[in-house]
């Protein structure tokens, strides 16, 4: 072999080995940076993961307790209801134990302390007095015209009769000052200290 075909063959040689030594270089870092792609994107994927599951227990979490809050705030709403609604029934049986009471031979003498109270307020030297229609009956002139020389007071029966279960309105002569001592008025000044005590008679456990 002459010596050129020898130098040829060394360059070659010498050219394939560059090349095949570049090649697994190559090979080498693109493995491992194949190798380090592949070891972020399962970092990535983990904490995306954890992420994701984190994510999922604090929703149920706060749907948990937002299904406790609307269940209690729903048990609460129902208790008051039922405490009212129990508390009305008393109401109720007490205007109607009042109705009985109107039929009592006592009960005129109720109006007329009714009566008695309301001149206290009004302080005139005439009351019209405002009755329903069965006690415009029963409250007769005999009985005014004693309890106005007792107060010192014109008593004057209206005419024109009220709605109420019993009791009485009293109003001055020029109709500016009104004392409504019907029993209604009177229950419903009542009705608020009342729902306490009745609240705290029937759920004193709670």
């Amino acid at each position: 072999m002459s010596n050129i075909s020898r130098g040829l063959a060394s360059i070659t040689k010498e050219i394939l080995e560059d090349a095949e030594r570049d090649a697994r270089n190559i090979i080498s870092r693109a493995e491992a940076e194949a190798e380090r792609i592949l070891k972020h994107a399962k970092e990535e994927a983990e904490r995306r993961y954890e992420e994701i599951i984190r994510k999922s227990k604090e929703r149920i979490k706060d749907k948990k307790r937002q299904a406790i809050s609307l269940f209690e705030l729903e048990t609460k709403n129902n208790l008051l209801n039922a405490k009212e609604k129990i508390i009305e029934e008393v109401y109720d049986e007490a205007i109607k134990r009042l109705r009985r009471y109107t039929l009592t031979k006592e009960y005129t003498n109720c109006i007329l302390r009714l009566i008695c109270e309301a001149s206290r307020q009004i302080n005139s030297d005439t009351l019209i007095i405002h009755l329903n229609e069965r006690d415009h009956q029963i409250l007769t002139k005999k009985r005014l015209d004693e309890l106005s020389r007792k107060l010192g007071v014109k008593i004057i029966k209206s005419d024109e009769k009220i709605n109420c279960t019993g009791g009485v309105v009293v109003t001055s002569l020029d109709g500016k000052i009104i004392v409504d001592n019907t029993f209604e008025n009177r229950l419903r000044a009542l009705k608020d200290p009342l729902r306490t005590k009745i609240a705290k008679i029937l759920f004193e456990e709670e």
